[in-house]
């Protein structure tokens, strides 16, 4: 991701705010509207609000010292009370030092699944408890589910961001750094095997288990999270031809991943078809039984890098697309992941043209979300508030309409009513990410039903977490889908984690998912001739 280097960016929210010379790390995070743990009220006394920064940063005070070891302060850990950082720096926030928690999807519906577990998992936990864990590894969030392998109940689930957000908020940021630092692969691939570590250790704190009665394991993700947790190199990945070093399903001992399962247990992880088509694409057709379809059906997973499936009577297509981070809140002048304080839908009066914001939590805003940008963009179509190229129509908007130091912006809630005590404003340059984004998701349906021959979609089928928060209207309203009708879309909730656990579940769910990734057909979409014209046409917002 392109970073402004005149901002200070705190993760995992994704919020980011002016470097201001002499103000502390928490000032900033207030500004921010982010809240972090201050039982002492910012002096240094209670060690609560600890981060960790990368980049420009103040040196350790006397306060630090006592609060954070050596070995901390040289990994970059500090007080946000004491530490001031500098343009550029990213600050990352543990979950202890937060207030309030990301919100992450954690829904997986099984259906009607018929129960063919490992045989090697049930004969090693003999008369004792035998337990699996499905694991959704995510450039952004993790999840993580416990089973009871002998009848598929879901004992619990976990859930937390992904720590490598700390070191890059995408896929693209991360292969970078396992090439330009040489133990940056060994740091990411440790991060991910002590997420996943954790994750099972809290699953079974919750259903009252031991994680060494975890006797398999099944991990999906993009190709990048794939070849990161298995300490392959990703470089690859990013140049020409794009082809991931290993495509085949992978199955190994946990130990070989310091993962604390059971001694016995194994670890499966489903095949990746390129180098941005991974196995959670495999595993969400797998979810969507596109294998089954007989009518033109789009499954789409919306995120920094977009990756769909077209199935029609026995044939797939996948392809994927550089989205950019507009859905996920970034490069947005307010924006941030689905937390607390995000606004997630707009509305305008259909009288007033007044806004009225609907915000998780139920709290003043802090910023906006993907979803929240998608409704905000959708609203203003709808009022006739946006021209096809993506500018106001400054008749129809009024006084919100005005100039700020990006350009146009316009107004969606002042500063009296916003959590923050600063104007919350969408701008132009909002609008053109969101364009940038919407463009390169058209042009690769579009291409696909294309290559297929097919004049539109029948069935529209979402993933993941942002097409679970986005409103059908909304996505429609914009234009995001050639020829789509709300009606026609369907959202799979955590379609991957459901795949993941389909496969821990049953073994012949792992070879149908080995099957369907070697009949999908791979379109390349960066060298096809049409995609330009494509996606110049897919940026276009709809007339009202």
């Amino acid at each position: 991701m392109v970073r402004d280097d005149s901002e200070i960016v705190f993760q995992p929210a994704g919020r980011r705010v002016a470097a201001v010379a002499g103000l502390s790390i928490l000032e900033l995070a207030r500004r921010a509207g982010l809240e972090l743990e201050s039982a002492c009220g910012g002096k240094g006394l209670c060690g609560a609000c600890r981060v960790r920064v990368e980049g420009p940063v103040s040196a350790p005070t006397p306060a630090e010292a006592e609060h954070l070891g050596p070995a901390e302060r040289d990994a970059g850990w500090r007080l946000a009370c004491q530490a001031t950082a500098g343009a550029g720096a990213v600050v990352w926030v543990p979950p202890q030092s937060r207030r309030r928690q990301q919100v992450i999807l954690t829904t997986a519906d099984l259906g009607s699944l018929t129960l063919d577990p490992p045989p090697g998992a049930l004969a090693a936990a003999g008369e004792g408890p035998c337990l699996g864990l499905a694991v959704d590894l995510g450039t952004t969030t993790v999840v993580a589910f416990l089973y009871d392998l002998r009848d598929a109940r879901r004992l619990a689930t976990a859930a937390d961001m992904n720590p490598q957000v700390a070191h890059g908020e995408d896929v693209i940021s991360r292969i970078s750094l396992c090439e330009s630092r040489t133990e940056g692969l060994a740091l990411l691939s440790r991060l991910a095997r002590r997420c996943i570590r954790a994750l099972a250790h809290q699953a079974c704190q919750e259903a009252g288990a031991e994680p060494a009665r975890i006797f398999a394991a099944t991990v999906v993700g993009n190709t990048a999270m794939h070849h990161i947790l298995l300490g392959l190199p990703p470089g690859g990945l990013a140049r020409p031809p794009y082809q991931p070093l290993r495509g085949e399903a992978v199955e190994l001992p946990a130990y070989e991943l310091e993962l604390g399962l059971a001694p016995e247990a194994q670890v499966y992880l489903p095949p990746v078809k390129a180098g941005f088509v991974g196995a959670d694409a495999v595993a969400a057709a797998l979810a969507g039984g596109l294998d089954q379809v007989e009518e033109p059906t789009l499954l789409v997973d919306l995120g920094t890098n977009g990756e769909l499936v077209l199935a029609t009577a026995g044939e797939m297509l996948c392809c994927s697309t550089a989205a950019g981070p507009a859905f996920e809140g970034g490069q947005i002048r307010w924006g941030m992941r689905a937390a607390p304080g995000a606004v997630e839908r707009v509305a305008l009066d259909p009288h007033t043209g007044e806004p009225h914001l609907s915000v998780t939590g139920e709290m003043a805003p802090l910023g906006i979300c993907g979803s929240g940008l998608v409704s905000a963009a959708a609203a203003l179509v709808r009022a006739g508030g946006l021209e096809p190229q993506g500018g106001f129509v400054a008749e129809v908007l009024g006084d919100r309409l005005r100039q700020g130091d990006q350009g146009q912006e316009y107004l969606l809630a002042p500063a009296g009513r916003t959590g923050t005590g600063q104007d919350l404003v969408l701008t132009h340059r909002d609008l053109s990410q969101l364009q940038l984004a919407k463009g390169a998701i058209h042009a690769g349906a579009r291409l696909m039903l294309d290559e297929l021959g097919l004049p539109g979609v029948e069935r529209v089928l979402l993933a993941g977490a942002f097409g679970s928060y986005l409103d059908p209207d909304d996505l429609c309203a914009i234009g995001l889908l050639p020829g789509v009708r709300p009606e026609m879309i369907t959202s799979l909730g955590n379609a991957a984690g459901t795949g993941a656990s389909m496969m821990l579940l049953s073994c012949s769910q792992r070879r149908r998912a080995q099957q369907m990734a070697s009949r999908m057909r791979y379109l390349e979409l960066a060298a096809h001739p049409a995609f330009a014209d494509a996606y110049l046409e897919g940026m276009l917002f709809p007339t009202p």
